[in-house]
């Protein structure tokens, strides 16, 4: 069996940064021959001790299946006991949490005498509308309600005093109350719609059509009048007199026929008249291959001639290697800018630098410093004025000014 148990601390805090592990002590417990288990230790002295019960274990030599089966089961235990371990320690840490916010709280309550501390610039700050003197100001949604009530009661005044004083004559000043449309005026002919206007027009051309077929039918001799240029023009190739054509298809199916028939016969009379010389007029006939000829030296494949330029370059490095080492006592020959150069910011002389994360969080420890002096100076110092070069601190606004006269949002 495998308990849980705590060891008893002289210190009255309690530190909950538990680290995960285990480590096992060298020594036995006093007044046990127990081992343990230890998970943490910390500066108070606390910790949390696994104690194994010791038994016996039998003989390895004659009962192996049994401790092969022991062993399974210890390890599944172990693994089950970690898993309870691991609840535990994240329950304790809860448990801590919750009790140091707890002591916090009790503490603010029974001293309030002690002094609040805060780093926050916020903490310090108030809003000049939110303030308790500011004047009352309406929301935005009744703002908007009352304007629009004023609004339509002013309308309602504009009618019943128009209605009461007909007397009063009507005072305009829109430029558009005095003009007229030319096309709508009283004066102005009538027109009609253009819908119907294009049913009209196509009405009329669709008579004049009728007319002129009537008059045609009626007067055969009256001659055909046409100035269309197309009327008087005849295709060359579909004229009455122009000889019969084939098809693009037929005229290619003949045109291959014939080449074949042209091929065999040439074929036939090569076969038939071995004794006629052969003719030709092509370039490449009587050309050769400069690098295929038969007296051509041999040649060896690029995959070939790579590898053997690798093999004697690879060869060509070791005798010089092989050269330096036996004969120390030539000097070392280089003609690159490189080895003569030096980095001044990594010679052996430069002084000592700091890597950027460094530097980066030093100038920031020394900026967080430098704030919290800054703070604790303006706090323990009240009598000492606020000194500012910002233009926008001595500024006011005309309209927000303290003395300016209420007004309602639009």
């Amino acid at each position: 069996m495998r308990t849980i148990g705590t060891v008893p601390s002289t210190s009255n805090n309690v530190n909950d940064d538990i680290a995960g592990g285990r480590k096992t002590l060298e020594t036995a417990t006093a007044g046990t021959t127990e081992g343990g288990v230890l998970v943490n230790v910390d500066a108070s002295g606390d910790a949390i001790v696994f104690a194994d019960e010791m038994g016996s274990v039998p003989s390895l030599e004659s009962e192996d299946s049994e401790d092969s089966d022991y062993e399974s089961e210890e390890e599944s235990d172990e693994e089950e006991e970690d898993i309870e371990f691991d609840d535990f320690l994240a329950e304790r840490r809860r448990i801590l949490g919750d009790a140091r916010a707890l002591k916090s709280l009790a503490v603010a309550f029974l001293h309030p005498e002690a002094p609040v501390n805060t780093s926050d610039g916020a903490a310090f700050g108030r809003n000049y509308f939110n303030r308790a003197s500011a004047p009352e100001v309406e929301d935005d949604e009744f703002a908007d309600e009352r304007a629009e009530v004023l609004a339509e009661a002013a309308a309602l005044k504009q009618l019943a005093v128009d209605y009461m004083h007909p007397e009063v004559g009507v005072t305009n000043t829109d430029g558009a109350a005095f003009g007229r449309n030319y096309f709508n005026r009283a004066s102005a002919p009538d027109v009609e719609d253009i819908e119907l206007a294009d049913e009209r027009a196509e009405v009329l051309a669709e008579a004049a059509a009728l007319k002129k077929l009537a008059v045609d039918y009626l007067h055969p001799e009256v001659g055909v009048t046409s100035n269309d240029a197309a009327a008087f023009g005849r295709n060359y190739f579909n004229r009455a007199s122009a000889p019969d054509t084939e098809d693009d298809e037929f005229a290619d199916e003949r045109a291959e026929v014939l080449a074949e028939a042209a091929a065999l016969k040439q074929l036939a009379v090569d076969y038939l008249h071995p004794e006629v010389g052969v003719t030709s007029t092509d370039g490449a006939a009587f050309g050769r291959n400069y690098f295929n000829r038969a007296s051509a030296p041999d040649t060896e494949d690029d995959e070939f001639a790579d590898e053997r330029a690798e093999v004697l370059a690879e060869a060509a490095a070791l005798k010089q290697l092989v050269v330096d080492y036996l004969h120390p006592e030539v000097g070392v020959t280089s003609v690159d800018g490189a080895c003569f150069g030096r980095n001044y910011f990594n010679r052996a002389s430069a002084p000592d630098t700091e890597d950027y994360e460094f530097a980066d969080e030093r100038a920031e420890v020394l900026a967080e410093a430098a704030a919290l002096k800054k703070l604790a100076v303006d706090y323990l110092h009240p009598e000492v004025g606020v000194t500012s070069t910002d233009g926008a601190a001595f500024g006011r606004n005309y309209f927000n000014r303290a003395s300016a006269p209420d007004t309602e949002d639009d």
